[in-house]
């Protein structure tokens, strides 16, 4: 079933859903956006002066063959249910962590479904270059609908993935939480431990911030085991347990994530075979009992 000239609706215009408003305009898609903030749709309409933009987002699928639903996680089930489809619907939700269970109304209907979620962070609204050279998540049983968004990622020079099944959404969606809003969460904590030395946060975080990128830059080139480095991969626990005394000191709860994290990934770090069987268990134990002691 061709789509090429069909108007694309987008439900959720929020900081995904304007952000791909953004890059389909840019590519000259017609597009109809709903809100039901008026505020929000001045916004959209001087944003993108040819979409139509619409308060009811029940009245999008009677205006667009392909619908995505980019509204938060919670309510995407509640939107899907309330509006009536029909066989010619293409009907997307961008979802890491939820199966193609919550478009059961539309499927029902006879609707093509699929989970299409951008492995990337939307910081602000948007922002229409986000969706180049990244990977995607693909879950999708009808062929023509597959075959359009692997189009619309290689129009973009991204990557496409397959991904099905309620456990491996949830494992790569806590995957992608860890990589992005934890990390960014534990460089905050990295940074207020300078609070001891009198220097706060944000001025932490611009001197923390070419260590992070050469790390990101060494995980790219390099891979891993080979970016990690520290006092893990040197087996130092002299200086692992005065860590782990600090931090206790200075906030518990810190030196707790410090501690579990440290302990989750030893085993990556000694895949550098660095260290012998003896230094490993003793890094571990004494990490597992400083957890215990919190």
């Amino acid at each position: 079933m061709a789509r090429e000239n069909s108007k694309i609706g987008i439900i959720g215009a929020g900081k995904l859903g304007s952000s791909l408003a953004a890059t389909l305009h840019a590519h000259d898609q017609k597009i109809v956006i709903s809100s039901r903030r008026a505020e929000r749709r001045d916004w959209l309409r001087d944003e993108f002066p040819n979409a139509d933009v619409v308060d009811d987002y029940t009245r999008i699928p009677d205006n667009a063959k392909i619908v995505f639903i980019t509204t938060t996680d919670s309510a995407i089930k509640e939107v899907c249910d309330s509006i009536d489809w029909n066989p010619n619907h293409w009907v997307i939700h961008c979802s890491g962590v939820l199966t193609l269970d919550v478009l059961e109304t539309a499927k029902s209907a006879g609707a093509s479904v699929a989970g299409f979620h951008p492995l990337q962070t939307f910081p602000f609204d948007g922002a229409q270059n986000l969706f180049e050279e990244i990977s995607f998540a693909i879950d999708c049983q009808d062929d023509d609908l597959h075959s359009w968004l692997q189009d619309f990622a290689r129009t973009h020079r991204s990557r496409t993935f397959a991904i099905e099944g309620e456990t491996a959404h949830a494992a790569y969606h806590a995957s992608a939480v860890l990589a992005c809003g934890l990390l960014a969460g534990l460089i905050g904590i990295s940074a207020e431990l300078w609070e001891s030395a009198g220097i706060e946060r944000n001025r932490a975080l611009k001197m923390l911030s070419p260590m992070l990128q050469s790390t990101i830059d060494a995980i790219t080139r390099d891979g891993l085991p080979d970016a990690i480095s520290g006092p893990y991969v040197r087996g130092d626990l002299a200086t692992i347990r005065q860590h782990l005394q600090t931090t206790a000191q200075i906030n518990p709860d810190t030196s707790r994530a410090y501690a579990a994290l440290a302990l989750a990934q030893i085993d990556i770090a000694n895949e550098k075979g660095n260290l012998n069987t003896n230094t490993i268990n003793a890094v571990k134990h004494a990490l597992t009992e400083h957890l215990k002691s919190l």
